[in-house]
């Protein structure tokens, strides 16, 4: 079985560290290195907004607020306590009714008025229409004038008709009531108004100006309500006043005809009485309902049974409830004595008679408790027909009196209510008349408003940290969203994530070195850096993924051109002359490149070889490049590539290679450009794909290995080539970065892009 394949069941990569699986856990870190990566976007971004912000803020027009704070009472001074009570019910409505009050057009134009608004108003725009214009503006106006002019529309030009004093005043009231802005009274009793101005005298004067005409408006309204009132108590009071005289002349002459006194007296006793008797009935009535409880239990019980000895008034007298006592001792003797000497004994006879004196005892006592109980609820009855007596009696009297003298009550009823209604409005007409003498109010102002000393917008800081926060935002979606749709390879594990074949390692990026030593030449220049480590590691991921028969013909491809695949290839095969007889062998016919690589000359090689037009073969073979390693270049290109590689003759070359060499390394042309890689693929033990970091797509390398594989080609892995291990260290792959390859300098690094 492939060894590669068998670390990745273990759950290991190609080199041994722990492989990543789509069902892992969210690697909050991924996001992390995500936003590192993207730090300089989000940075430029953030900074933009910063100074945009920045701009903005400093364009903005300074606003000044002034604040007024006023204490406003639900509670009228002086109330009374229905208003009182009313109030506290309506409390709910009373706040949101004073900022009606405080927003509404006559507060405003109040305002306008004390202000003197109007005129200044009108001073502004005079001195505004004297002050010069400029140039530009004046130019302006005149295109205005002359395109009203060509359109026809003379009255367009004319000028504006100047507004009223009253069109003004309305004007400046709606912009006062736009700027104000009213708070509080929810928590407390003070509420806070506000007013906003590009001027901070004037947005005192206003926010001033509009408590004082707000209380002046309580105080009118209040002393108002107050007038009126004491204006209706006083015609109402002249009018009680004599409906009373009336009532009182109708009552006295009534009783001179009718030689009558005061009835009011006796009726207040008669009802007195009867209330009296309506308690004793009630007492008598309860006494009755406990004696007929008591009376028909006794009757309901026979004389003799066990329930006659146990009645609750038998069981309550003490003498019998002794004597009960006694007959049941005595009759536990009888048993007693029956069952040891029998019914003719002498102490039985004695036991029995002893037994019939206490019971005939006891029966006697209870027929007196019995009488007792039938007596006490005769007496009761008889009570509750008395009491019933004597409350009829007395309502009859009192019906008697009502009757007697129906219209001298009324009469004295009539006299009694007329005199408390009319003290009740006197009272009343007193304290409106007292409430008349001084301004009383219920809202007071706490803190007048001062000029303000600093704008309060625009809020400079605020935006800026809101155009901050922004920028960072949207740097950071457009990061994630650049990495989302960013459709390339970085770290060897997308290679087995996204197209489903081992990772055989990776080519880093070359460091530049006092030899400018090329990428290309990397290996045979300096086998000990970090890029020919990266190549024995590859070369030892081919070996171990067939132990029992390890690849011996590698072809090296790649999806289109530049990916680094003669790189890869000619470094893989410098790197297997370490251990056996190896040949490069390029067999990309149509962009050869080995021979410029590696600075040999031109000369003939494999179409020559495959075609037979070579006299001395071993002329073709470039040895001088490293012990144990032959070259043979392209040779002359011939017009059919394809054909030549898929010839007999090819694969008797091949197989006579293979007899001479222990390792052959193929630089195979790109796979989707030409069809010369498939084609050669199902010829070879292994073949391997270049894939350039952060350059080859992912759709573009499925496409590749699809097609190999269509030719039965044994795609064995892929190498990501051009990979910069200090960039892959922010994809998670910190074993190429930091443990690897950690001695990688970025500012030394040199792209080979072949």
């Amino acid at each position: 079985m492939n060894s590669v394949s068998n670390l990745n069941q273990q759950g290991l990569d190609n080199n041994g560290h722990p492989a990543h699986h789509e069902d892992d856990l969210i690697d909050l870190g991924q996001y992390w290195r995500t936003i590192k990566r993207g730090k300089w976007i989000i940075l430029l971004i953030t900074l933009s907004c910063l100074i945009l912000g920045g701009l903005l803020a400093s364009n903005m027009t300074p606003l000044y607020q002034a604040t007024s704070k006023i204490l406003a009472d639900p509670q009228q001074p002086n109330a009374n306590r229905d208003e009182q009570y009313i109030a506290s019910a309506l409390v709910f409505l009373f706040y949101e009714t004073q900022y009606e009050i405080i927003q509404s057009r006559n507060i405003a134009e109040t305002v306008v008025d004390k202000l003197g608004l109007v005129e200044k108003y009108k001073q502004e725009q005079a001195a505004l229409k004297a002050e010069p214009k400029s140039g530009l503006s004046a130019m302006l106006d005149n295109w205005k004038m002359e395109l009203s002019a060509l359109a026809g529309k003379e009255e367009a030009a004319a000028p504006a008709k100047p507004l009223s004093d009253a069109e003004i005043k309305t004007m400046l009231a709606m912009q006062i009531q736009g700027g104000l802005e009213v708070s509080g009274g929810k928590q407390s009793q003070v509420i806070n108004v506000s007013y906003s101005s590009d001027d901070p005298q004037k947005a005192a004067d206003i926010i001033n100006a509009v408590a004082d005409a707000y209380i002046a408006f309580g105080l009118e309204s209040r002393l108002g309500e107050v007038r009126n009132t004491e204006q209706w108590l006083g015609e109402q009071y002249q009018k009680l006043g004599e409906k009373l005289q009336e009532s009182e002349a109708a009552l006295s002459a009534y009783r001179s005809s009718q030689g009558l006194v005061d009835t009011s007296q006796q009726e207040r006793l008669a009802n007195a009485q009867l209330q009296n008797l309506n308690s004793e009935l009630i007492r008598a009535q309860t006494k009755l309902s406990e004696e007929t409880e008591q009376y028909q239990a006794v009757q309901s019980v026979t004389p003799g049974t066990p329930g006659y000895y146990s009645l609750a008034p038998v069981l309550a007298n003490k003498t019998a409830s002794d004597m009960v006592k006694e007959q049941a001792a005595r009759a536990r003797e009888v048993e007693q004595l029956e069952q040891r000497y029998g019914e003719k004994h002498p102490r039985m006879i004695a036991a029995r008679s002893a037994l019939k004196s206490t019971r005939d005892n006891l029966n006697s006592e209870i027929e007196k408790i019995i009488a007792n109980v039938e007596k006490n609820y005769r007496s009761a009855q008889t009570q509750v027909q008395n009491v019933q007596r004597l409350i009829a009696e007395s309502r009859a009297e009192i019906q008697g009196l009502q009757g007697n003298n129906l219209e001298l009550v009324r009469l004295e009823r009539e006299v009694e209510n007329n005199r408390r209604v009319y003290e009740s409005f006197q009272s009343q007409l007193m304290q409106a008349n007292v409430n008349s003498e001084f301004d009383a109010s219920n809202v007071h102002i706490i803190d007048r408003a001062t000029v303000p000393k600093a704008p309060y917008k625009p809020n400079k800081k605020l935006i800026l940290v809101l155009a901050g926060m922004f920028g960072l935002f949207a740097g950071t979606v457009l990061v994630f969203l650049k990495e989302l749709l960013d459709n390339t390879f970085k770290t060897p594990d997308n290679i087995e994530d996204k197209i489903k074949i081992p990772s055989l390692g990776i080519t880093p990026v070359v460091k530049k070195s006092k030899s400018e030593s090329t990428p290309e030449k990397q290996y045979l220049d300096d086998p000990r850096s970090t890029f020919s480590e990266s190549i024995n590691t590859i070369r030892t991921g081919l070996l171990f993924s067939n132990i029992d028969n390890p690849p011996k013909t590698v072809l090296v491809t790649s999806s289109t051109g530049s990916e680094g695949k003669s790189t890869l290839a000619l470094n893989l095969a410098a790197a297997y002359s370490n251990i056996g007889k190896t040949l490069l062998l390029e067999v990309d016919l149509r962009k050869p490149s080995i021979a410029r690589y590696l600075g040999l000359t031109p000369q003939e090689g494999l179409s020559e070889l495959v075609t037979g037009s070579v006299q001395n073969t071993e002329s073709l073979l470039q040895t001088k490049v490293k012990d144990n390693l032959t070259v043979i270049t392209s040779g002359a290109m011939p017009r059919n590539p394809a054909e030549l590689l898929s010839s007999k003759k090819f694969e008797k070359v091949m197989e006579a290679l293979k007899r001479n060499f222990d390792y052959i390394v193929l630089d195979g042309p790109p796979t989707l450009p030409v069809s010369d890689s498939c084609i050669l693929g199902n010829k070879m033990d292994a073949v391997v794909m270049a894939v350039k970091a952060e350059d080859t797509k992912v759709n573009v390398a499925k496409e590749a290995i699809k097609r190999l594989r269509n030719h039965n080609a044994n795609v064995i892995g892929a190498v990501l080539t051009v990979a910069e291990p200090n960039k892959m260290s922010y994809y998670g792959n910190h074993y190429y970065a930091e443990e690897y390859y950690g001695d990688v300098d970025p500012k030394e690094l040199k792209v080979a892009n072949v």
